[in-house]
């Protein structure tokens, strides 16, 4: 006999504490002088503007072990719902730039009133790559693979890293987040320890970041600093130059890794 769970309706609001106006022409260049792409800029910044104080209808789930919380279960134990998110105009908000190497310090933290940018390490998803880039995303449930597209931070909960942060997908490249369990963690495996350590198969550095399950990853000392500063109604932009329009179907999209130098 199949069991067919109801869907069950939730209202989250999600907003930072405070809320600000569109940066200044100012601002948006000392944004720009510290190496965030102008594109992905203009992107964040044009997506605040279109929909700030629109509502989004997710696709979330509760599990049966435990209702109460925002925390990962087993597909068995998951009972399907829906959820309603709200975007303000936060402060900070994040752009993780999947153009560039693990190598690179490519995700953005940006105070949108101050302009001031801080970088971290951060990995890609396995599906995504196992090198030192990202070359294939999606929206593809057990892909492993990064999703681009913009999200809306949610709550906190303690995970196999520990401090995690959940986030809703909110354009149909990424709105499987929440099923696909994507989400801002801390890995052992990011940071320049990782970099310069040897790989077993191959005596040599590995030369990049390890990589997760498909979630933004960033260093365990750098996630318990970062996520506090995110939760509840940041927005952050896992970008791609070239990939923006085309991963919005949904499905796998890719680029060709770059060619090394020699």
């Amino acid at each position: 006999m199949k069991v067919q769970f109801a869907l069950v309706s939730a209202l989250v609001s999600l907003a930072t504490a405070t809320a600000v106006a569109a940066p200044s022409s100012a601002v948006m260049a000392k944004i720009v002088s510290q190496g965030v792409p102008t594109d992905a800029l203009d992107r964040m910044v044009r997506f605040l503007d279109e929909n700030h104080g629109r509502s989004f209808q997710q696709s979330t789930y509760d599990c049966a072990k435990w209702p109460d919380s925002i925390r990962p279960c087993d597909d068995s134990e998951r009972r399907p719902s829906t959820s309603v998110v709200t975007l303000e105009y936060p402060e900070l908000v994040s752009i993780i730039d999947f153009t560039q190497p693990s190598t690179s310090r490519r995700f953005f933290l940006i105070n949108l009133k101050s302009g001031d940018v801080i970088r971290y390490y951060v990995a890609h998803g396995k599906g995504s790559g196992s090198s030192n880039y990202a070359t294939k995303f999606s929206n593809i449930k057990d892909s492993k693979q990064t999703s681009l597209g913009f999200y809306l931070a949610g709550g906190i909960y303690s995970g196999s890293y520990g401090r995690t942060m959940r986030m809703y997908g909110l354009q149909p490249s990424n709105d499987q987040a929440y099923n696909r369990d994507i989400v801002l963690h801390g890995a052992w495996y990011v940071g320049e320890d990782f970099i310069n350590s040897k790989n077993p198969k191959t005596g040599q550095p590995f030369g990049r970041l390890g990589v997760s399950w498909g979630c933004p990853a960033l260093s365990l000392a750098m996630a318990s600093k970062v996520i506090p500063q995110l939760q509840q109604g940041s927005v952050i932009l896992h970008y791609h130059k070239d990939l923006m329009e085309a991963a919005m179907t949904g499905n796998e999209v890719s680029v060709n890794e770059p060619s090394r130098k020699k």
